[in-house]
C-alpha cells in the first residue's frame, strides 16, 4: 500500500483540528521600541494518545489574491521573527494535557535601529504525523497551527491606500472587473470595498460590496467583481476603497457597452 505525506495547515480557519487545540491564532500589538512583551496562549492535546508537539518560527506574506505563504524567519523585509523567544522547541502532551506556550518579544531599543510602522511573523505549532485514509491511499497527515503576530510601533503609523487599476472584460452573463488596490502606508489595514456604476447623467445604476480584506503594508491585492450586464451606453466605473483613514480613495475606468 502507497504511502503519502500530506501537510494539513490549519492556520486562520478554526481553533480546533484533529487533535489539537490552540487558543489563540493570531496576536496584534501596539509596542514601545526597547520593550519586552509576553505573549501567551495554550495549546491543548484532544488525541486518545500523547503527542510531542513542535513549536518553530517563520515569516508569512500574501500573494495578490490574499492567499498565505510562509517563508523561514527573517525573510520578510519587516520580519519581527529575530525579536521572537521559543520557550521550547518540543514538547509532550498526554491525552487531555495542556500546556501553556508563553513566546517574549524583544522590541529593538531606538539606539539599535528606528523603527516605524507594522512589522509580523509567524509562530507555528505541529502536531505528529498520522495515518489517514484518502481513496483507497494511506497518507501521513501532519496537523500545523500559526499563530500570526503583529506588532506595530507606537506613533509611527502612517495608513494610506490607493487604487491602482481597475480592468474589465466581457464575461459570460455581463463583466469581469478586476480591481487593484495598494497599501502603500506602513501598517497593515483592513478595507471595505463598493464597486459603482455611474451612467451618463452622474446617476449610479448598479453599486456591488467587493468584501473585506486585509492587507500587509507594500502589498497590493486583487479583488475581482462580476457585474451583471448592462444597457447600452457609456458608464463610468468607480471603485471605492474604504481602508479606515481620514478619506476614501477610489479608481475609475470606462465602460462602453454598444448592443
Amino acid at each position: 500500500m502507497k504511502r503519502l505525506l500530506l501537510f494539513v495547515a490549519a492556520l486562520g480557519v478554526g481553533f480546533v483540528a484533529w487533535g489539537l487545540q490552540i487558543s489563540q491564532i493570531e496576536f496584534d500589538l501596539v509596542v514601545e521600541q526597547g520593550q519586552v512583551y509576553s505573549l501567551t496562549f495554550l495549546v491543548r492535546n484532544d488525541a486518545e494518545r500523547a503527542q510531542t508537539i513542535t513549536v518553530y518560527l517563520g515569516d508569512w506574506d500574501r500573494d495578490i489574491d490574499g492567499t498565505n505563504r510562509f517563508y523561514p524567519p527573517g525573510t520578510v523585509e519587516r520580519s519581527l521573527a529575530s525579536w521572537l523567544s521559543l520557550p521550547f522547541t518540543q514538547l509532550t502532551l498526554g491525552p487531555e494535557e495542556a500546556a501553556e506556550v508563553t513566546v517574549e518579544m524583544a522590541v529593538p531599543s531606538p539606539e539599535e535601529t528606528t523603527l516605524a510602522g507594522t512589522y509580523w511573523g509567524i509562530i507555528f505549532v505541529q502536531g505528529e504525523p498520522r495515518p489517514m485514509e484518502q481513496a483507497g491511499t494511506t497518507v501521513m497527515a501532519i496537523e500545523r497551527f500559526g499563530v500570526k503576530v503583529y506588532a506595530t510601533i507606537a506613533g509611527t503609523e502612517l495608513s494610506q491606500g490607493r487604487v491602482t487599476k481597475l480592468e474589465v472584460d466581457p464575461a459570460e452573463e455581463g463583466y469581469q472587473v478586476v480591481v487593484y488596490y495598494e497599501n502603500t502606508g506602513n501598517v497593515h489595514h483592513r478595507v471595505i470595498g463598493t464597486l459603482e456604476v455611474i451612467d451618463r447623467t452622474g446617476a449610479v445604476v448598479q453599486e456591488l460590496e467587493l468584501g473585506e480584506f486585509p492587507i500587509l503594508p507594500g502589498s497590493v491585492r486583487r479583488v475581482v467583481a462580476t457585474l451583471p450586464q448592462l444597457a447600452r451606453g457609456i458608464y463610468q466605473l468607480r471603485a471605492v476603497m474604504d481602508y479606515g483613514g481620514e478619506a476614501l480613495v477610489a479608481g475609475v475606468t470606462v465602460l462602453r457597452v454598444r448592443s
